[in-house]
């Protein structure tokens, strides 16, 4: 069941006018489509009125859900001949594929932006990586047949073979799927909450990918009519830190994350594509240019006064310790005398500090904060933490003389 030009041409205008909210008449609609006037009223009040287009006056319209319709259902809606509403058997279970891959991608988000599930990474990963492999399906059956998902011994393919016969071999959304169907499958340790924000860069990039997949399938987004912002899965944090995850998780998980990270950052660099990792980096800037920045502060065009929504604090009092100082009451905190001025600088390095706002401030000169004293003293509980530290330290002071 295909899709006329003009067809198409008259589903994007409708589409176009309910995303922008927008009223329209039967002459917008006809200079657009090439359509004749009597041809789009017979479309409006026959097939469409009432359900996904209403009169708002006596000349123009307004359309609601139509961004629900995929490419086929409204074709159908609009179809003059019987027999084209009539699906064959495989059309119907192209519509079954269809809607439990959907199910599935939508329960993914939300189980993702639910705050207090402890296993929402592990959970994500199953169902997104089930709602890929019912819409890959449903796309081989789309272009080729019904019996191409099944084997010659009549098991059904596995979501790797679908990823096969779907893209190219090196096509990064591949790679991003292979590494996540990876993870479900045979590395479910490594899907531990200290990744998380590692994993939502693929996670990330995998969500926004199956909208695209689905939207060429079926001509409208899989969230039609909801909130865009359970796309939204990227999640700050630290960078894992090794020294930690071996002292909770064991050797073997430590070392697997490692390779992991590695092969990641390797992947990212070779790829460089927002299809296979996202992530979110905002500069913000005081600056005539608007381009310079993600976000932009300007002054309001209705004379609004201003108001103090954050009153500034003195850095003695929130940055009040010097490194000594800071040394000091860490040590004290921990109960020995284990932090030197070189265990001290190689924490402050390998950590980067410098750019933790939270933790380091140089206005006068170079001071640390409370939460810095507390944060340092928390992670020296974990074995071999301070001597990956000092580690990494001495090879940057091999090769450079590293920042304070």
């Amino acid at each position: 069941m295909q899709v006329t030009e003009r067809e198409l041409k008259l589903l994007d205008f409708l589409r176009d006018k309910e995303s922008k909210q927008k009223d329209f008449t039967l002459k917008e609609a006809s200079e657009v489509t090439e359509y004749k006037t009597n041809t789009i009223s017979k479309y409006f009040t026959e097939d469409l009125k009432g359900k996904y287009l209403f009169k708002k006056n006596r000349s123009t319209w307004f359309s609601k859900e139509i961004n629900t319709l995929s490419n086929k259902d409204f074709f159908s809606l609009i179809s003059q001949s019987t027999n084209s509403k009539e699906k064959t058997s495989d059309e119907k279970f192209f519509d079954t594929l269809v809607e439990r891959s959907l199910d599935s991608f939508t329960l993914a988000l939300e189980i993702y932006n639910r705050p207090s599930l402890k296993n929402k990474v592990e959970a994500f990963s199953i169902m997104i990586i089930n709602s890929w492999e019912l819409l890959l399906k449903a796309q081989i059956i789309e272009e080729k047949s019904y019996k191409d998902i099944f084997y010659e011994n009549g098991k059904s393919l596995t979501i790797s073979d679908a990823v096969r016969t779907i893209f190219d071999s090196e096509c990064p959304i591949k790679k991003n799927l292979e590494l996540i169907i990876d993870l479900r499958d045979q590395a479910t340790h490594l899907l531990i909450k200290e990744l998380q924000p590692n994993l939502s860069e693929l996670f990330q990039a995998n969500v926004l990918n199956y909208q695209n997949q689905y939207k060429n399938l079926l001509g409208n987004s899989p969230l039609s009519g909801q909130s865009v912002g359970m796309l939204s899965l990227i999640i700050d944090g630290p960078s894992p830190e090794i020294a930690i995850i071996r002292d909770s998780y064991g050797k073997e998980t430590a070392d697997e994350v490692e390779l992991f990270l590695n092969k990641v950052s390797s992947l990212k660099a070779e790829y460089k594509s927002t299809e296979f990792a996202i992530t979110i980096d905002y500069h913000l800037t005081l600056s005539k240019n608007k381009n310079k920045s993600d976000i932009n502060l300007t002054s309001g065009g209705d004379g609004v006064v201003a108001k103090i929504i954050t009153v500034p604090k003195s850095i003695k009092k929130t940055h009040k310790y010097f490194r000594d100082s800071a040394k000091d009451a860490i040590n004290q905190m921990h109960g020995s005398e284990v932090v030197t001025n070189y265990n001290f600088n190689a924490v402050v390095n390998k950590h980067k500090i410098a750019s933790k706002e939270e933790f380091y401030d140089n206005t006068d000169r170079k001071r640390y904060s409370q939460k810095f004293v507390e944060w340092f003293s928390d992670n020296l509980k974990h074995k071999d933490w301070l001597q990956s530290a000092i580690k990494h330290y001495k090879s940057q002071l091999k090769t450079k003389k590293p920042a304070n």
